[in-house]
């Protein structure tokens, strides 16, 4: 009988070892490094996370700007919208992104999308393999670009000219651009190939989606849009602070991390910007971080517990220790760092 126990506890054993070992391996890995692209500098930077280091710096072409990262392929993606001037006052636009070998630390691709140009907002819809990017051309369009093609295969005309961020929600095969300068945010249909509007009270910053919500940073008023994705209604203003700037998920999607620029009215000059917690089950804002001058992305780690803000106009990343919502690192980096991810 004891033999018998024995080797039912070994059994036992083994079988939760099967069941349990697969299940810690899904576990998410804990951060190492942050890729900045550094737009005035016409670089990448890698540094690792916990010392600060430079890893690599790699030139890339002229002004790279937003930043998304494909896990699946190992890249970060990276938009070349100007060649020569900043928003609104160039001469030159681009027509490429670039993709950064994660491993490599090295230009691994350099994807053509004329004739489409001047991409902005990046999004990945990793289950079909389109990057979708908000571009200035043509009035203002959606494109979705086939990852393994390597080519355009969707240009949607929006009729706004500065699309800004785009956030996709593909239960619904939908996409979403907030629009800086036009009083919608601008919703289309990935299928049928149409665009309808979601009215908003103005300019719209960034936007980023959970799937059961579509959040919407209202550029000049001080307040969150929570947009139902089924009906494309907003139903909620969230009262803010200040007018909130870029938007980042938890990967629980249970917190929402908002970046403010604070910037000086009138004037192209920032007091010290800060990073905000809200609640997501509850829509409840909760505490605030100050982070340095110009917060213009973020990105968490994908464990949850590190977020990584380039304070732009200091030329430099800010590490935070999210669980106390707390600086633990500053990174100078190159001039004007834009797109920015952990990994």
């Amino acid at each position: 009988m004891k033999a018998a126990v024995r080797t039912g506890s070994i059994v036992l054993a083994f079988l939760l070892a099967v069941v349990v070992g697969p299940l810690a391996g899904t576990r998410p890995a804990e951060a190492e490094r942050i890729v900045v692209a550094n737009e005035h500098a016409s670089t990448v930077q890698f540094f690792d996370l916990k010392t600060g280091n430079v890893l690599k710096d790699l030139p890339t072409l002229k002004r790279p700007h937003e930043m998304v990262l494909d896990p699946n392929r190992g890249v970060a993606y990276i938009s070349i919208a100007y060649k020569d001037g900043p928003f609104s006052n160039y001469e030159r636009p681009g027509n490429e992104i670039q993709a950064i070998g994660l491993d490599s630390m090295a230009i691994v691709d350099t994807i053509d999308i004329s004739p489409h140009w001047a991409p902005h907002g990046l999004t990945l819809d990793g289950n079909h393999q389109i990057l979708y990017a908000s571009c200035e051309s043509n009035g203002g369009e959606l494109i979705g670009i086939d990852l393994r093609a390597k080519k355009v295969e969707l240009s949607v005309n929006l009729g706004v000219p500065h699309p800004h961020s785009v956030t996709v929600v593909p239960s619904l095969n939908k996409a979403y651009t907030a629009n800086k300068d036009a009083g919608h945010i601008s919703v289309v249909d990935l299928t049928n190939k149409t665009v309808t509007q979601i009215p908003t009270p103005s300019g719209t910053e960034g936007i980023i989606s959970d799937g059961k919500y579509v959040f919407a940073g209202n550029q000049t008023r001080s307040e969150l849009l929570v947009v139902d994705p089924k009906n494309d209604e907003i139903v909620k203003k969230v009262a803010l602070d200040q007018p909130p700037s870029t938007l980042a998920l938890s990967p629980d999607g249970r917190k929402l991390y908002i970046t403010f620029w604070n910037q000086v009215p009138g004037k192209m000059t920032w007091e010290d910007g800060f990073l905000q917690q809200l609640d997501v089950p509850t829509l409840t804002p909760g505490p605030k971080l100050k982070v340095g001058h110009f917060p213009l992305n973020l990105s968490i780690a994908p464990d949850g517990k590190t977020a990584v803000v380039d304070t732009t106009a200091d030329g430099a990343v800010a590490v935070v220790d999210l669980s106390q919502l707390k600086i633990v690192r500053i990174i100078k980096t190159d001039e004007w760092p834009h797109g920015i991810a952990i990994f």
